[in-house]
């Protein structure tokens, strides 16, 4: 990919403090679960995509991390709270590494498919500049930012990110990608989500 490496960085926070927006729907034992499989799922999936040697996982939950190192990725303890603040750490250890791209993705798509991840790689052609957005189902928030290079410009994740990454993108002079996926666009946030949640989270990808 444009002859420097990528990186895939998945912020994820507390197991504690995961999914409070489903707490009026679901005991938290069972949140707790669902904020474990979905991390498993993801990083599962980006593995056996095969796009990328750097991997990592910043949280400061130390069984997410344990879990992280299981998979094979890279695991950093979170220094300063938030997702933002946690994708920018993660990028600043893929930079260390000489990474040349990253791409972060959240750790709650229990759809994702190790294609989505190839396909956002593929949008990304081999520029000098580039930057592919996957926005959630509503069109609001980012599910998948791809930016090449890691410092174009700064993480915007939260409610309304999917208008404020094309803002910047744009405003960096780079026309955004956006990959509209049905598998990449679903995320777990509110009890209505857990509704579409109807087959079991698969971790055996082939790759």
């Amino acid at each position: 990919m444009n002859g420097e490496p990528l990186a895939v960085i998945v912020p994820m926070k507390a197991l504690a403090q995961a999914k409070q927006r489903l707490r009026p729907a679901v005991a938290d034992e069972e949140r707790l679960r669902l904020a474990r499989a979905m991390l498993a799922h993801v990083l599962a999936a980006v593995s056996a995509s095969g796009v990328a040697e750097l991997l990592v996982v910043v949280s400061p939950d130390p069984e997410v991390l344990s879990l992280a190192r299981a998979q094979g990725f890279a695991a950093l303890g979170e220094l300063e709270a938030g997702y933002n603040e946690a994708a920018r750490q993660g990028a600043q250890w893929a930079l260390a590494r000489g990474a040349g791209s990253i791409l972060v993705l959240p750790a709650d798509l229990p759809r994702l498919e190790p294609g989505d991840v190839r396909a956002l790689v593929i949008l990304a052609g081999e520029a000098p500049q580039a930057v592919v957005i996957a926005p959630d189902v509503g069109e609001t928030g980012t599910n998948a930012l791809l930016l090449r290079p890691s410092t174009l410009f700064p993480f915007s994740f939260g409610p309304g990110s999917f208008a404020r990454h094309c803002a910047l993108a744009r405003a960096a002079a780079v026309e955004p990608v956006v990959y509209r996926s049905p598998s990449l666009a679903y995320d777990v946030d509110l009890p209505d989500d857990l509704q579409r949640l109807d087959q079991p989270l698969a971790h055996g990808f082939s790759s």
